[in-house]
């Protein structure tokens, strides 16, 4: 019998709320068996919430008063390496292009959202994940299998 493997945690941070029902329903809408959305609009409280750990995949804006996406895809990196990072920005510039992909975002989609693309990249950031945590299982048994049998 096969285990259910549990649904990834996707946050959904911009500052806009509109933006934020919008996605969070066409992400929830494709997605609802595979990833539960939380979605905030207040950066520092995003900030928060990733330091609290949990989060798979995280969409957010890149331009944000106080607390900018940058800081937030720094925050899920040293949380956890894994954490997948899409990036949406009205306002791309060649260094924000540049340090979102050397601080290891895993995509960037510029406004207007295409909801297809969006949808796109979030199915390859959650197989991506998923991925990762079948690596991260496998090598953690294979060290269990091997330390049991130097014991043994």
């Amino acid at each position: 019998m096969a285990t259910q493997t549990p649904a990834l945690t996707l946050l959904l941070v911009d500052d806009d709320p509109s933006m934020v029902r919008l996605l969070s329903k066409v992400i929830e809408r494709s997605f609802s068996d595979k990833i539960n959305v939380e979605s905030l609009t207040d950066p520092v409280e995003a900030r928060e919430r990733i330091s609290e750990g949990g989060i798979d995949i995280l969409v957010t804006d890149l331009e944000m008063p106080s607390v900018n996406g940058l800081e937030l895809l720094r925050c899920a990196k040293r949380r956890n390496a894994c954490t997948q990072v899409l990036f949406l920005t009205g306002h791309s510039t060649l260094d924000s292009l540049l340090d979102a992909f050397e601080f290891g975002a895993t995509d960037y989609l510029l406004k207007p959202v295409d909801q297809d693309q969006l949808l796109e990249l979030v199915e390859q950031a959650h197989v991506r994940q998923r991925r990762w945590q079948r690596a991260l299982a496998d090598t953690w048994q294979q060290r269990s299998e091997a330390t049991t049998a130097a014991d043994g």
